[in-house]
């Protein structure tokens, strides 16, 4: 019997994808898949979230510096809370996936899971979605915020 194409399959593409750079990156560093996926997934790329989320901050304060005005001491304070968030929500995220890996990995899993079930997709679309997509999102928000300031 033929199976019927759904546009969601099409997310196994790039998830497979995922899953292979992971398991060359985990063998260049002797990991396991479950190793990597814990350090890169979520140490590695949370921790450049957390210090993307920074940028707008240091170069509001950078300016405030460079030129006080109240403009600039209001953006500073704004910014600093919003860098704040960044860390904080890393550091949570840190304490939710503590290890050891394998509970880390199972862990993650299952809240991709269970938010898989309530938006009624898959596990790949939802960790494509939160890995790559939003992660890309913010990471580019934060640096296009902070180029922008540069300009002002």
């Amino acid at each position: 019997m033929k199976r019927k194409f759904r546009w969601i399959d099409l997310a196994l593409l790039p998830f497979g994808l995922c899953v292979l750079f992971l398991i060359l990156l985990g063998k260049l560093f002797g990991l396991t898949y479950k190793q990597i996926s814990v350090v890169f997934n979520l140490w590695v790329q949370g921790g450049l979230l957390a210090l993307s989320g920074l940028i707008p901050f240091g170069v509001s304060a950078f300016k405030l510096w460079e030129s006080f005005s109240v403009g600039w001491l209001a953006l500073t304070i704004v910014f600093a809370l919003y860098g704040f968030a960044y860390v904080y929500a890393f550091i949570k995220m840190l304490q939710h996936y503590r290890l050891p890996y394998d509970a880390a990995f199972d862990l993650c899993v299952d809240d991709l899971e269970r938010i898989a079930a309530k938006w009624h997709t898959t596990y790949e679309m939802v960790n494509l979605l939160l890995f790559v997509l939003f992660y890309l999102i913010l990471l580019g928000l934060n640096v296009f915020v902070g180029y922008y300031l540069l300009l002002l």
